[in-house]
């Protein structure tokens, strides 16, 4: 990676300039220099660096980037752990690995590593604070100097500078986004092991109010957090002391003790209807607001708007194209299922102990459910196959619960 000092550099001349190292960022990179464009990407950060993140790359996201061999230590999780706000517990174990849970240093330096490898150009520790478009090309002036391209790409996140400085979104809607609190910490081998039923397994406690709380174990550290979805009717900061407290008393396990820092973020729902390019520009993962509004998962949604972002940016810059494509690929892609999600979480957080009541009983419910987190399914199919399945489901319910189930529903 490229490292420059304080001093003033010339401007120099891009095909792309992206503004981001993130996962939707380098993945963009990749794309744009395997299509033989010459690429600059900013990172504001010196990498490896810290990211507060749960960590987990689905398959469907491995499908898009390829082997990960060399980011370690990674975990296979092979499903999952979940509880309803009144606990009761579902749960299951594929015979595959479902998602690879990773640190996100090292996962991110392994995409930029494959970035510069096609040819991208790396500039870490560099932030933008300027980004100027006009008929001839985009003005980017950084914290170390100032570049232009034919175009750009901005993934720095959901306080994106490109999607402000272009005008693509001045804020986040009332509603658009949520908020994390997570943390990393390091257990003995023998805490570790109760802190979760299964090493292999993520666990997650969903929320009286629209959110959930998680562990993704990693070995013998644990990444905890907790995700809450607006309207936010609890503190966030009190609401994750008294998750940790919980999660303390449940595994006999004093976590709180081990707490060296925690980080508070937000997050963008996804599933509502946004700006994600313009005029020279284009916007990818949290900075587009693509994130699974019902799971809070990113990353496959960062990799696949980046590769769709560096193939139109390839086609617009080679054949004079515009950049309207974009949308439609993402719709395609993802984004139409991700206002089906946007839709079914609101449904799931009204009828959470029924849907819970329904996984108990028929397991397969909450199978197709693990696979849809997976990626084998999406929120269309597993919907549809929920519906064509619920003759079945029925058949194992009582007859007087059935009426109580679809009572007020």
């Amino acid at each position: 990676m490229h490292r420059r000092g304080n001093e003033q550099v010339n401007r120099m001349d891009y095909d792309v300039i992206i503004v981001g190292g993130g996962p939707g960022g380098a993945m963009a990179a990749r794309t744009c220099a395997e299509k033989g464009l010459k690429v600059l990407l900013l990172e504001k950060e010196d990498v490896p660096r810290y990211k507060a993140c749960g960590g987990a790359v689905s398959w469907k996201a491995l499908q898009i980037i390829g082997p990960i061999d060399e980011v370690q230590p990674q975990y296979r999780c092979y499903g999952a752990t979940v509880y309803s706000p009144a606990m009761r517990q579902v749960s299951h174990k594929l015979k595959e690995p479902a998602s690879i849970l990773v640190f996100r240093s090292s996962f991110d330096h392994f995409l930029l590593k494959q970035a510069q490898n096609k040819g991208a150009n790396i500039n870490v520790g560099e932030k933008a604070i300027s980004v100027n478009i006009t008929d001839e090309q985009v003005h980017v002036i950084t914290t170390k100097g100032e570049y232009t391209a034919k175009l750009m790409i901005g993934a720095d996140g959901v306080n994106s500078t490109v999607a402000r400085e272009t005008g693509l979104r001045k804020k986040w809607e009332a509603e658009g986004y949520g908020i994390c609190i997570e943390t990393e910490i390091e257990l003995t081998p023998e805490d570790a092991e109760k802190c979760v039923v299964d090493k292999e397994l993520i666990e997650a406690y969903f929320l009286k109010s629209r959110g959930y709380g998680w562990i993704f174990p990693k070995g013998n550290i644990m990444s905890i957090g907790l995700g809450l979805w607006k309207p936010i009717t609890i503190k966030p900061a009190q609401a994750f002391e008294d998750f940790i407290s919980f999660l303390s008393r449940e595994k006999g396990v004093d976590l709180a003790a081990h707490i060296t820092k925690k980080f508070i973020h937000r997050v963008p729902v996804g599933g509502m209807n946004r700006k994600i390019s313009g005029d020279k520009v284009l916007l990818v993962g949290d900075a587009a607001g693509f994130v699974d509004p019902f799971l809070g998962e990113g990353i496959y949604y960062a990799v696949a708007s980046g590769l769709a972002a560096g193939e139109v940016a390839a086609e617009a810059i080679y054949h004079g194209t515009d950049l309207s494509a974009y949308r439609e690929n993402c719709n395609a892609m993802f984004n139409n299922d991700l206002r089906i999600a946007f839709k079914f979480g609101n449904t799931f957080h009204r009828h959470i102990e029924k849907i819970f009541y329904l996984f108990d009983k028929d397991p397969e419910l909450f199978r197709m459910y693990v696979l849809t987190g997976k990626g084998v399914l999406n929120y269309r199919k597993y919907i549809t196959k929920c519906i064509l399945r619920m003759p079945i489901t029925l058949l194992k319910i009582p007859t007087g619960m059935v009426k109580n189930l679809f009572k007020n529903s």
